[in-house]
């Protein structure tokens, strides 16, 4: 859930284009890993205002 999401890697002969794309795919990720953490940390709340 929570971790790191690696950057593309640049170089001097890169497509911009395909390193955009690789951004947006790495921002995708990075936001699923969020949205997990976000959803995981909420149950952990839950249960322990329910004293499970």
């Amino acid at each position: 859930m929570a971790r790191n999401v690696d950057d593309p890697s640049v170089g001097a002969r890169s497509d911009p284009w395909r390193v955009i794309g690789q951004y947006a795919v790495a921002l995708g990720e990075a936001n699923g890993n969020l949205d997990a953490t976000r959803d995981c940390q909420r149950g952990q709340r839950e249960r322990l205002a329910k004293g499970a």
